[in-house]
């Protein structure tokens, strides 16, 4: 409960995983007018299928690797393609994998290749003289002056890093009616050293907007993503669309980019018909929407407000309960759909008409099976995030030509072609 979900790494220990399997529209090469749509498929229908009895089943075996929500992407890199599991993140800039040089990385096969003509005829490795050529890819980075190539080096809060080449590769995603979509010349960050837990991940899809260079960009610096019922495990219809067939329905807010995370201002907090009183200025501009974070995180003056109120509202019906990692927020003892019926909504106002009403999916969630908590805790840091849980039922769309986001309240199966 100490960490608010703001780095890559404070999404690694999930508690559950979910894959994107691709299905795109029909096509050979991927250019900025592309529709990629990816399905989400939940870890719990799919760990049964051992991998060694599957040898082109990209689904299994998984990981959990944190509190977060993992999304995990079907994606095939080089020629001949060789296929990946990449872990979905929305704050990244840069997608990496791990190379067949790494050494102590998990998983020992399917690793990306770097400069083997053997390994892929369409992998290059991007060369340099000085600094400045390499930081058109990403800002941290550097010309190697041993080998003369761009490297990168991301290191996360726990110490966990990963460093390598940056190099250019083709990636391909299987369609569902047994086509391909690639992408040509893609920067990516080749790892040839990792330590810490991002050895278990073959590797990150980052659909942040850094550059040119940059996936989002790449397909028309559009995307959307649509999560149902997160707790269901079959449930089917969780999806990623990138570029020109990204859903960008309801109203808009606008959008930054502030330390390679989208932000938006909340500007007000209403629990029914009730608005609640905070610092509004701790709200602008620096609000995460985070696919990899289950909680939401709210700083003290907001979440202090919120907290009185659900407990006003439970006060006459329900016992608190002081559960240890949880002493913070509200919990309580007894059945969340049950004893939570008829509980008003909590809406997030935004600027402009945008809103996002939480149900109370979004604001509780359960930690054993009698007792639930506020799904919304305090931030210990001057960040504020929006999590999974409470994008539930919510499709969200981005685009980045107009630094706009839409929120859309809807059933991810009313989106299905």
């Amino acid at each position: 409960m100490a960490d608010s979900c703001i780095t890559f790494f404070q999404k690694l220990m999930s508690l559950s995983i979910l894959v994107l399997i691709a299905r795109f529209s029909t096509g050979v090469e991927a250019t900025n007018r592309t529709k990629l749509v990816l399905r989400l498929i939940h870890r719990d229908s799919i760990l049964p299928l051992p991998y060694s009895e599957a040898e082109n089943d990209l689904r299994a075996p998984l990981v959990p690797h944190g509190r977060g929500l993992l999304f995990l992407v079907n994606v095939s890199i080089g020629e001949p393609p060789i296929p990946q599991l990449l872990a979905m993140d929305t704050g990244s800039p840069l997608t990496w994998l791990h190379s067949y040089l790494c050494t102590g990385c998990n998983p020992p096969t399917n690793r990306a290749p770097l400069d083997d003509p053997k390994r892929s005829s369409t992998c290059t490795s991007l060369s340099c003289d000085f600094k400045y050529q390499c930081q058109q890819y990403l800002g941290d980075t550097d010309c190697s002056q041993e080998s003369f190539r761009c490297t990168y080096n991301m290191a996360y809060m726990d110490g966990s890093y990963t460093k390598g080449i940056i190099a250019s590769e083709k990636f391909t995603f299987d369609t569902s009616d047994g086509g391909i979509s690639a992408i040509p010349d893609l920067v990516f960050g080749c790892g040839i050293e990792s330590h810490g837990v991002v050895v278990r991940l073959s590797g990150i899809l980052g659909l942040s907007s850094l550059n040119g260079h940059s996936l989002v960009t790449r397909v028309g610096k559009k995307f959307s993503y649509c999560i149902g019922n997160i707790s269901d495990p079959y449930y089917m219809y969780n999806q990623l669309v990138l570029g020109e067939g990204a859903v960008l329905d309801g109203d808009s807010t606008g959008l930054d980019i502030r330390n390679d995370q989208y932000v938006v201002s909340i500007q007000g907090i209403s629990v029914g018909e009730k608005k609640l009183e905070f610092n509004k200025q701790e709200f602008h501009y620096n609000v995460l929407i985070d696919s990899g974070c289950t909680l939401t995180y709210l700083q003290r003056s907001a979440f202090e407000a919120l907290k009185e109120e659900v407990v006003n509202i439970l006060a006459d019906s329900m016992q608190l309960e002081i559960i240890e990692g949880f002493e913070e927020t509200p919990c309580y003892r007894g059945d969340m759909v049950r004893d939570l019926e008829g509980f008003p909504s909590v809406t997030l106002h935004f600027d402009g008409k945008t809103k996002l009403r939480l149900n109370v999916e979004g604001m509780f969630h359960r930690i054993r099976s009698d007792i639930f908590c506020m799904a919304v805790v305090v931030s210990e840091d001057e960040t504020n995030t929006i999590g999974v849980l409470a994008q539930q039922y919510c499709n969200i769309g981005f685009d980045l030509n107009e630094m706009k986001v839409r929120f859309s309240k809807i059933d991810c199966e009313l989106l299905e072609d």
